[in-house]
Protein backbone atom coordinates (compact mmCIF):
# COMPACT_ATOMS: atom_id res chain seq x y z
CA UNK A 1 0.00 0.00 0.00
CA UNK A 2 1.36 3.42 -1.06
CA UNK A 3 1.20 6.31 1.75
CA UNK A 4 0.42 9.89 0.74
CA UNK A 5 4.21 11.61 1.25
CA UNK A 6 2.42 14.42 2.61
CA UNK A 7 0.67 12.73 5.02
CA UNK A 8 3.93 11.39 6.11
CA UNK A 9 5.40 14.75 6.37
CA UNK A 10 2.37 15.96 8.60
CA UNK A 11 2.71 13.31 10.77
CA UNK A 12 6.36 13.19 11.65
CA UNK A 13 7.32 14.48 14.36
CA UNK A 14 11.02 14.61 13.84
CA UNK A 15 12.26 18.26 14.19
CA UNK A 16 9.37 19.77 15.49
CA UNK A 17 11.58 21.43 18.10
CA UNK A 18 14.17 23.17 16.07
CA UNK A 19 10.63 24.51 14.36
CA UNK A 20 8.51 25.99 17.72
CA UNK A 21 12.10 27.21 18.46
CA UNK A 22 12.53 29.13 15.34
CA UNK A 23 9.11 30.71 15.66
CA UNK A 24 9.77 31.79 19.26
CA UNK A 25 13.03 32.98 18.87
CA UNK A 26 12.48 36.64 18.28
CA UNK A 27 9.92 36.90 20.78
CA UNK A 28 12.54 35.18 23.64
CA UNK A 29 15.42 37.60 22.33
CA UNK A 30 13.44 40.26 21.89
CA UNK A 31 11.85 40.36 26.05
CA UNK A 32 15.93 39.37 26.85
CA UNK A 33 17.09 42.50 25.26
CA UNK A 34 14.12 44.84 26.44
CA UNK A 35 14.83 43.37 29.87
CA UNK A 36 18.54 43.93 29.80
CA UNK A 37 17.80 47.61 28.55
CA UNK A 38 15.13 48.37 31.77
CA UNK A 39 18.07 46.77 34.01
CA UNK A 40 20.51 49.38 32.21
CA UNK A 41 18.12 51.68 33.49
CA UNK A 42 17.58 50.68 36.79
CA UNK A 43 21.24 50.65 37.22
CA UNK A 44 21.58 54.51 35.87
CA UNK A 45 18.85 55.33 38.10
CA UNK A 46 20.75 53.76 41.45
CA UNK A 47 24.17 55.89 40.13
CA UNK A 48 22.10 58.68 39.66
CA UNK A 49 20.96 58.54 43.05
CA UNK A 50 24.36 58.02 44.74
CA UNK A 51 25.05 60.97 42.89
CA UNK A 52 21.94 63.02 44.06
CA UNK A 53 22.32 62.14 47.74
CA UNK A 54 26.35 62.48 47.50
CA UNK A 55 25.29 66.40 45.69
CA UNK A 56 23.13 67.32 48.32
CA UNK A 57 24.87 66.44 51.38
CA UNK A 58 28.10 68.07 50.12
CA UNK A 59 25.77 71.51 49.22
CA UNK A 60 24.11 71.38 52.63
CA UNK A 61 27.69 70.66 54.33
CA UNK A 62 28.64 74.25 52.63
CA UNK A 63 25.53 75.87 54.32
CA UNK A 64 26.30 74.17 57.66
CA UNK A 65 29.37 76.30 57.31
CA UNK A 66 27.90 79.45 56.71
CA UNK A 67 28.74 79.73 53.14
CA UNK A 68 26.04 81.03 50.54
CA UNK A 69 23.93 79.04 47.66
CA UNK A 70 26.51 79.52 45.13
CA UNK A 71 29.33 77.54 47.14
CA UNK A 72 26.43 74.84 47.92
CA UNK A 73 25.63 74.54 44.48
CA UNK A 74 29.14 74.81 43.26
CA UNK A 75 30.12 72.10 45.97
CA UNK A 76 27.14 69.58 44.79
CA UNK A 77 27.64 69.70 40.78
CA UNK A 78 31.28 68.86 41.51
CA UNK A 79 30.01 66.07 44.13
CA UNK A 80 28.22 64.93 41.54
CA UNK A 81 30.15 64.69 38.36
CA UNK A 82 32.44 62.98 40.87
CA UNK A 83 30.01 60.38 42.16
CA UNK A 84 28.93 59.57 38.72
CA UNK A 85 27.01 61.88 36.54
CA UNK A 86 27.43 61.65 33.20
CA UNK A 87 29.20 65.35 31.86
CA UNK A 88 27.93 64.28 28.26
CA UNK A 89 24.52 62.80 28.88
CA UNK A 90 23.22 64.75 31.54
CA UNK A 91 21.51 68.20 31.81
CA UNK A 92 23.23 70.71 34.24
CA UNK A 93 22.27 70.04 38.32
CA UNK A 94 19.58 71.75 39.64
CA UNK A 95 20.40 73.04 43.57
CA UNK A 96 17.59 74.48 45.06
CA UNK A 97 17.93 76.29 48.79
CA UNK A 98 15.52 76.14 50.60
CA UNK A 99 13.64 73.40 48.65
CA UNK A 100 10.58 73.89 46.32
CA UNK A 101 8.76 70.74 46.75
CA UNK A 102 8.67 68.28 49.14
CA UNK A 103 8.92 67.99 52.89
CA UNK A 104 11.29 70.61 53.14
CA UNK A 105 9.68 72.90 50.82
CA UNK A 106 10.91 76.27 52.00
CA UNK A 107 13.44 75.09 54.85
CA UNK A 108 16.02 77.43 54.66
CA UNK A 109 18.78 75.05 56.26
CA UNK A 110 17.99 72.23 53.34
CA UNK A 111 19.68 71.82 50.07
CA UNK A 112 17.39 70.30 46.60
CA UNK A 113 19.30 68.40 44.10
CA UNK A 114 17.87 67.10 41.19
CA UNK A 115 19.75 65.03 38.61
CA UNK A 116 18.60 64.42 34.80
CA UNK A 117 20.31 61.81 32.77
CA UNK A 118 19.01 61.45 29.00
CA UNK A 119 20.48 57.89 27.79
CA UNK A 120 19.75 57.12 24.35
CA UNK A 121 17.19 53.78 23.58
CA UNK A 122 18.84 50.33 22.45
CA UNK A 123 16.00 47.73 21.73
CA UNK A 124 13.00 49.90 22.60
CA UNK A 125 13.71 53.05 20.01
CA UNK A 126 11.64 50.11 18.15
CA UNK A 127 8.29 50.75 19.75
CA UNK A 128 9.07 54.52 20.50
CA UNK A 129 9.62 57.77 18.37
CA UNK A 130 11.75 59.53 21.23
CA UNK A 131 15.86 58.67 20.78
CA UNK A 132 16.48 58.36 24.47
CA UNK A 133 15.21 57.88 27.75
CA UNK A 134 14.90 60.31 31.08
CA UNK A 135 16.03 59.49 34.26
CA UNK A 136 16.19 61.47 37.35
CA UNK A 137 17.06 61.70 40.91
CA UNK A 138 15.96 63.94 43.66
CA UNK A 139 17.51 63.99 46.91
CA UNK A 140 16.94 66.58 49.96
CA UNK A 141 19.79 67.33 52.94
CA UNK A 142 19.59 69.45 55.47
CA UNK A 143 21.92 70.52 58.66
CA UNK A 144 20.44 69.10 62.47
CA UNK A 145 21.38 69.12 65.57
CA UNK A 146 21.80 72.73 65.78
CA UNK A 147 23.02 74.54 69.29
CA UNK A 148 22.06 78.22 69.76
CA UNK A 149 24.71 80.44 70.63
CA UNK A 150 24.37 83.70 72.80
CA UNK A 151 28.10 84.26 71.58
CA UNK A 152 30.14 84.34 67.94
CA UNK A 153 33.86 85.80 67.53
CA UNK A 154 34.18 85.27 63.91
CA UNK A 155 37.61 85.81 63.41
CA UNK A 156 39.41 83.05 62.04
CA UNK A 157 42.48 82.79 63.48
CA UNK A 158 43.17 85.03 66.55
CA UNK A 159 44.07 83.87 69.98
CA UNK A 160 41.34 84.53 72.61
CA UNK A 161 39.14 85.71 70.15
CA UNK A 162 36.41 84.58 72.20
CA UNK A 163 38.17 85.94 76.31
CA UNK A 164 37.13 85.84 79.61
CA UNK A 165 39.28 87.49 82.24
CA UNK A 166 39.53 88.59 85.60
CA UNK A 167 36.89 87.84 88.10
CA UNK A 168 34.03 87.91 85.71
CA UNK A 169 31.08 85.60 86.27
CA UNK A 170 29.36 84.93 82.82
CA UNK A 171 25.60 83.12 82.46
CA UNK A 172 24.74 81.92 79.51
CA UNK A 173 20.87 80.56 79.86
CA UNK A 174 20.21 77.62 76.61
CA UNK A 175 22.85 78.56 74.55
CA UNK A 176 26.48 78.25 73.84
CA UNK A 177 29.73 80.04 73.41
CA UNK A 178 31.74 79.79 70.10
CA UNK A 179 34.53 80.93 68.08
CA UNK A 180 35.68 80.51 64.75
CA UNK A 181 39.35 80.88 65.42
CA UNK A 182 41.80 78.43 64.33
CA UNK A 183 44.08 79.31 67.67
CA UNK A 184 44.92 76.91 70.47
CA UNK A 185 43.73 79.21 72.59
CA UNK A 186 40.46 80.40 70.41
CA UNK A 187 38.51 80.39 73.61
CA UNK A 188 40.78 80.99 76.95
CA UNK A 189 39.65 81.81 80.75
CA UNK A 190 42.10 83.74 82.66
CA UNK A 191 41.85 84.75 86.66
CA UNK A 192 38.59 83.38 88.68
CA UNK A 193 36.68 83.87 85.58
CA UNK A 194 33.48 81.86 85.74
CA UNK A 195 31.22 81.04 82.87
CA UNK A 196 28.20 78.86 82.87
CA UNK A 197 27.26 77.78 79.22
CA UNK A 198 25.25 74.55 78.14
CA UNK A 199 28.34 74.16 75.66
CA UNK A 200 31.46 75.47 74.57
CA UNK A 201 33.04 74.98 71.20
CA UNK A 202 35.86 76.63 68.85
CA UNK A 203 37.32 75.30 65.50
CA UNK A 204 40.92 75.57 67.23
CA UNK A 205 41.29 74.92 71.30
CA UNK A 206 39.80 76.14 74.47
CA UNK A 207 42.46 76.77 77.16
CA UNK A 208 42.53 77.32 80.92
CA UNK A 209 38.81 76.22 81.10
CA UNK A 210 39.25 73.56 84.17
CA UNK A 211 37.22 75.24 87.23
CA UNK A 212 36.10 77.91 84.99
CA UNK A 213 33.67 76.67 83.15
CA UNK A 214 30.35 74.61 84.08
CA UNK A 215 28.52 73.42 81.43
CA UNK A 216 24.87 72.34 81.53
CA UNK A 217 24.25 70.36 78.58
CA UNK A 218 27.71 68.94 77.20
CA UNK A 219 30.27 66.54 79.17
CA UNK A 220 32.81 68.18 77.52
CA UNK A 221 33.79 71.52 75.23
CA UNK A 222 34.15 70.75 71.65
CA UNK A 223 37.32 71.86 70.06
CA UNK A 224 38.45 71.20 66.74
CA UNK A 225 34.53 72.15 65.53
CA UNK A 226 32.97 73.00 61.65
CA UNK A 227 32.88 76.84 61.50
CA UNK A 228 30.11 78.30 62.89
CA UNK A 229 27.86 80.73 60.44
CA UNK A 230 27.34 84.08 60.47
CA UNK A 231 23.82 84.30 60.57
CA UNK A 232 23.95 87.66 59.22
CA UNK A 233 26.58 87.59 57.01
CA UNK A 234 24.24 88.73 54.01
CA UNK A 235 22.34 91.51 55.55
CA UNK A 236 22.90 94.98 54.13
CA UNK A 237 24.28 98.66 55.68
CA UNK A 238 22.15 101.34 55.21
CA UNK A 239 23.22 104.41 53.56
CA UNK A 240 23.61 107.18 56.19
CA UNK A 241 21.54 110.41 55.58
CA UNK A 242 22.27 113.81 55.86
CA UNK A 243 23.08 115.23 59.47
CA UNK A 244 19.83 115.26 61.45
CA UNK A 245 21.28 118.76 63.91
CA UNK A 246 17.88 118.17 66.01
CA UNK A 247 19.09 114.53 67.03
CA UNK A 248 22.82 115.43 68.12
CA UNK A 249 21.31 118.32 70.19
CA UNK A 250 18.61 116.04 71.72
CA UNK A 251 21.50 113.34 72.36
CA UNK A 252 23.51 116.07 74.11
CA UNK A 253 21.79 117.36 76.94
CA UNK A 254 23.08 117.86 80.32
CA UNK A 255 21.82 114.99 82.84
CA UNK A 256 19.36 115.06 84.15
CA UNK A 257 17.56 116.42 81.06
CA UNK A 258 15.06 114.15 79.18
CA UNK A 259 14.29 114.09 75.50
CA UNK A 260 12.46 111.54 73.16
CA UNK A 261 14.67 111.48 70.30
CA UNK A 262 13.37 110.63 66.56
CA UNK A 263 15.20 108.26 64.10
CA UNK A 264 18.05 110.23 62.27
CA UNK A 265 21.47 110.47 60.99
CA UNK A 266 24.67 111.81 62.87
CA UNK A 267 27.62 112.15 60.85
CA UNK A 268 30.34 114.64 60.80
CA UNK A 269 28.90 117.20 58.93
CA UNK A 270 26.68 118.20 62.02
CA UNK A 271 27.48 121.58 63.99
CA UNK A 272 29.19 121.28 67.42
CA UNK A 273 31.44 118.86 68.81
CA UNK A 274 32.53 116.29 66.38
CA UNK A 275 31.54 113.51 69.35
CA UNK A 276 28.53 112.46 70.87
CA UNK A 277 28.20 112.21 74.72
CA UNK A 278 25.30 111.12 76.28
CA UNK A 279 24.37 112.09 79.69
CA UNK A 280 20.77 112.61 79.75
CA UNK A 281 17.78 110.33 80.08
CA UNK A 282 16.85 109.27 76.11
CA UNK A 283 14.11 107.72 75.58
CA UNK A 284 14.39 106.52 71.53
CA UNK A 285 11.01 106.31 68.95
CA UNK A 286 11.25 102.92 66.92
CA UNK A 287 13.60 103.25 64.09
CA UNK A 288 17.12 103.59 62.46
CA UNK A 289 19.90 105.45 64.54
CA UNK A 290 22.80 105.84 62.70
CA UNK A 291 26.51 107.38 63.53
CA UNK A 292 28.39 107.90 60.65
CA UNK A 293 32.13 108.92 61.95
CA UNK A 294 31.02 110.03 65.22
CA UNK A 295 32.00 108.51 68.20
CA UNK A 296 29.23 107.91 70.78
CA UNK A 297 29.76 107.99 74.56
CA UNK A 298 27.51 106.90 76.86
CA UNK A 299 27.80 108.43 80.23
CA UNK A 300 27.41 107.12 83.77
CA UNK A 301 24.45 109.50 83.93
CA UNK A 302 22.42 108.41 81.22
CA UNK A 303 19.34 106.31 81.07
CA UNK A 304 18.58 104.98 77.23
CA UNK A 305 14.92 103.88 76.88
CA UNK A 306 13.62 102.35 73.65
CA UNK A 307 11.87 99.44 71.93
CA UNK A 308 12.45 98.87 68.24
CA UNK A 309 15.58 100.47 67.47
CA UNK A 310 18.68 99.40 65.78
CA UNK A 311 21.91 101.57 66.27
CA UNK A 312 24.40 101.71 63.14
CA UNK A 313 27.70 102.71 63.62
CA UNK A 314 29.75 103.43 60.33
CA UNK A 315 32.64 105.49 59.05
CA UNK A 316 35.03 104.08 62.07
CA UNK A 317 32.22 105.53 64.87
CA UNK A 318 32.98 103.91 67.99
CA UNK A 319 30.42 103.12 71.03
CA UNK A 320 31.83 103.12 74.59
CA UNK A 321 28.94 102.98 76.95
CA UNK A 322 30.36 103.94 80.75
CA UNK A 323 29.49 101.61 83.25
CA UNK A 324 26.56 102.90 85.53
CA UNK A 325 24.46 103.28 82.58
CA UNK A 326 20.89 102.56 82.71
CA UNK A 327 20.50 100.86 79.32
CA UNK A 328 16.64 99.27 78.17
CA UNK A 329 17.02 99.03 74.49
CA UNK A 330 15.19 96.42 72.35
CA UNK A 331 15.37 95.39 68.55
CA UNK A 332 12.48 95.62 65.92
CA UNK A 333 10.50 92.53 66.00
CA UNK A 334 8.40 93.20 63.00
CA UNK A 335 8.51 90.57 60.07
CA UNK A 336 8.12 93.67 57.28
CA UNK A 337 11.54 95.34 59.23
CA UNK A 338 15.03 94.10 57.20
CA UNK A 339 16.72 94.87 60.21
CA UNK A 340 14.15 92.85 62.38
CA UNK A 341 15.86 91.69 65.51
CA UNK A 342 19.40 93.56 65.30
CA UNK A 343 19.70 96.08 67.79
CA UNK A 344 23.55 97.34 67.23
CA UNK A 345 24.84 96.75 63.82
CA UNK A 346 28.82 98.00 62.98
CA UNK A 347 29.41 98.12 59.34
CA UNK A 348 31.18 95.28 58.41
CA UNK A 349 34.29 97.77 56.04
CA UNK A 350 34.84 99.28 59.61
CA UNK A 351 37.81 96.90 60.87
CA UNK A 352 40.38 97.40 63.92
CA UNK A 353 37.66 99.11 66.05
CA UNK A 354 36.98 98.22 69.58
CA UNK A 355 33.60 98.71 70.99
CA UNK A 356 32.65 98.85 74.59
CA UNK A 357 29.62 97.45 76.41
CA UNK A 358 29.40 98.64 79.91
CA UNK A 359 26.19 98.52 82.56
CA UNK A 360 24.37 97.98 85.50
CA UNK A 361 22.32 95.48 87.10
CA UNK A 362 18.94 96.48 85.30
CA UNK A 363 20.80 97.05 82.14
CA UNK A 364 19.04 94.88 78.92
CA UNK A 365 19.95 94.51 75.43
CA UNK A 366 17.41 92.68 73.60
CA UNK A 367 18.68 91.63 69.90
CA UNK A 368 21.31 91.15 68.44
CA UNK A 369 24.59 93.18 69.05
CA UNK A 370 26.60 92.76 65.22
CA UNK A 371 29.92 94.10 65.26
CA UNK A 372 31.17 91.26 62.31
CA UNK A 373 34.42 93.20 61.68
CA UNK A 374 34.97 94.74 65.14
CA UNK A 375 36.42 93.78 68.46
CA UNK A 376 33.79 94.22 71.42
CA UNK A 377 34.74 94.26 75.54
CA UNK A 378 32.02 93.62 77.08
CA UNK A 379 31.61 94.58 81.16
CA UNK A 380 28.33 95.12 81.97
CA UNK A 381 25.95 93.24 83.42
CA UNK A 382 22.75 92.12 81.37
CA UNK A 383 19.24 91.61 83.52
CA UNK A 384 18.98 88.06 84.62
CA UNK A 385 15.40 87.58 82.94
CA UNK A 386 15.36 84.01 81.66
CA UNK A 387 12.89 85.30 78.76
CA UNK A 388 15.34 87.82 77.69
CA UNK A 389 17.02 87.74 74.34
CA UNK A 390 20.18 88.53 73.47
CA UNK A 391 23.17 87.69 70.69
CA UNK A 392 26.44 88.76 70.66
CA UNK A 393 28.70 88.57 67.46
CA UNK A 394 32.06 89.96 66.70
CA UNK A 395 35.63 89.55 65.46
CA UNK A 396 36.65 89.01 68.69
CA UNK A 397 34.91 89.35 71.74
CA UNK A 398 36.34 90.07 75.61
CA UNK A 399 34.24 89.96 78.66
CA UNK A 400 35.46 91.63 81.94
CA UNK A 401 32.37 91.82 84.11
CA UNK A 402 29.19 90.31 85.18
CA UNK A 403 26.82 89.19 82.50
CA UNK A 404 23.67 87.58 81.72
CA UNK A 405 22.53 86.43 78.09
CA UNK A 406 19.18 84.77 77.64
CA UNK A 407 18.03 82.90 74.61
CA UNK A 408 14.60 83.47 74.26
CA UNK A 409 14.50 84.71 70.61
CA UNK A 410 11.89 83.33 68.55
CA UNK A 411 9.10 85.99 69.29
CA UNK A 412 11.72 88.50 68.58
CA UNK A 413 13.40 87.28 65.41
CA UNK A 414 17.21 87.19 65.90
CA UNK A 415 18.57 85.12 63.67
CA UNK A 416 20.57 82.82 66.38
CA UNK A 417 23.90 81.74 65.27
CA UNK A 418 24.24 77.84 65.36
CA UNK A 419 26.81 75.21 66.61
CA UNK A 420 27.59 71.57 66.28
CA UNK A 421 25.55 70.82 63.18
CA UNK A 422 25.52 67.38 61.89
CA UNK A 423 24.28 66.72 57.93
CA UNK A 424 21.70 64.67 57.38
CA UNK A 425 19.81 63.26 54.05
CA UNK A 426 15.96 63.63 54.61
CA UNK A 427 14.81 62.73 50.95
Amino acid sequence: MRLNPLRAFRDSKKGSVAIVFALSAPVIVGFSALGAEVMYWQYTHRTLQSAADAAAFSGAAQLAQGRGLSDATAAASYAAYETGLSAVTADTPVVQSPPTSGAFSGDARAVEVVLVERKPRLFTKIFFTSPTVEISARAVSRTAGARPACVLALNKSANKAVGFAGSSTLVLEGCDVASNSIASDAIDFQGATQVTTECASAVGGIDGAGGSLTLTDCAAPYAGARPFPDPYAGLTFPTPDTCDQTLKDDLSVSPGTARTVSPGTVTTYCAGSPNVTIQGDITFDPGMYIFDGVDVSVNSTATLVGSGVTIFLTGGAQLHMNGGADVQLSAPTSDLDPYQGVLIYADPADSNIEHVLNGNSATSFTGALYFPTSDVVFSGTNDEDLNACTLLIADEIEFTGNSFFGSDCASIGVETAETAQVVLIVE
